[in-house]
């Protein structure tokens, strides 16, 4: 009976994971604005209350333009880290074709522990810059962020995912680890 619960807990072992950072294949945005859309995801976190409208952020005015990381797969998306110019409003959307949309969070007006300019916030409540809110964790492709509203001067220093690669199919050392485990149990019987 040991190898039978053995061979469980080894098949269960792929899908416990922690969540790490995704680093997406692309970043494309729609409409105008300033800057290269790839300093969004460039890693570079700007620090807190810095200017909305400085050379390391990608700003803009109006809520027309879009921001897509391409993450190359499905994912668990878990948590995520946006710093955005702390008196507007996104809305953080999901995908996995492009085509339909659905509502992941928003970030309020002065959603954040700063008075003014960029401020850094975590979906990951253990994260020291946890803001909420926290969200259940999505299967997604594709993480979109948008303005929706503020005083039409939007800014975005950072946009990254943390989660883990949606595993179809069974890696084939863990269908080996339960096959051997199976013939354990079933030989066990038969000796019985």
């Amino acid at each position: 009976m040991k190898s039978f619960y053995l061979a469980i807990i080894v098949l269960l072992l792929p899908s416990i994971s922690n969540a790490t950072l995704i680093t997406p294949t692309t970043v494309t945005a729609t409409g105008s604005y300033n800057h290269s859309s790839g300093l969004i995801n460039d890693g570079f976190i700007p620090n807190e209350s810095t200017h909305w409208q400085n050379a390391v952020n990608v700003w803009w005015e109006g809520t027309i333009p879009t921001f897509t990381l391409d993450l190359g797969n499905i994912y668990n998306v878990d948590d995520v880290l946006v710093s955005v110019d702390n008196n507007d409003s996104y809305a953080v959307t999901w995908s996995n074709n492009l085509s339909t949309w659905s509502h992941l969070f928003t970030i309020n007006v002065g959603h954040g522990e700063i008075g003014g300019g960029m401020d850094t916030m975590s979906t990951d409540n253990t994260h020291a810059e946890f803001a909420g809110p926290d969200f259940s964790s999505v299967q997604a492709r594709y993480l979109r962020i948008q303005a929706t509203g503020g005083d039409n001067r939007y800014s975005l220093g950072e946009f990254q995912a943390f989660g883990s690669i949606v595993s179809s199919v069974p890696e084939p050392s863990t269908l080996a680890v339960f096959g051997l485990g199976f013939i354990g149990l079933v030989t066990r019987r038969f000796k019985k």
